[in-house]
């Protein structure tokens, strides 16, 4: 049997205080840095091509955390 492997994006990874943080680390070591992002990614290994249904359950299982500003990866 042909397994499918899925990838989706999950919820951002640093909270608005933990991008603070670190920009204001890196203005401290003179870095030019002016946004910093992250987000968790999920892997969904499937037997088959998944339905509008199975998508949709699978992307409301996959929504938690923060929410945040979609960036582009």
């Amino acid at each position: 049997m042909s397994m499918l492997m899925k990838t989706l994006r999950g919820a951002p990874a640093l909270s608005d205080f933990r991008v603070s943080k670190l920009l204001n680390q890196c203005s401290e070591l003179q870095l030019p840095v002016t946004d910093i992002y992250a987000e968790f990614t999920h892997f969904a290994h499937v037997s088959a091509d998944l339905d509008v249904e199975e998508a949709s359950v699978l992307q409301q299982l996959l929504q938690y955390g923060p929410t945040i500003e979609e960036h582009d990866p």
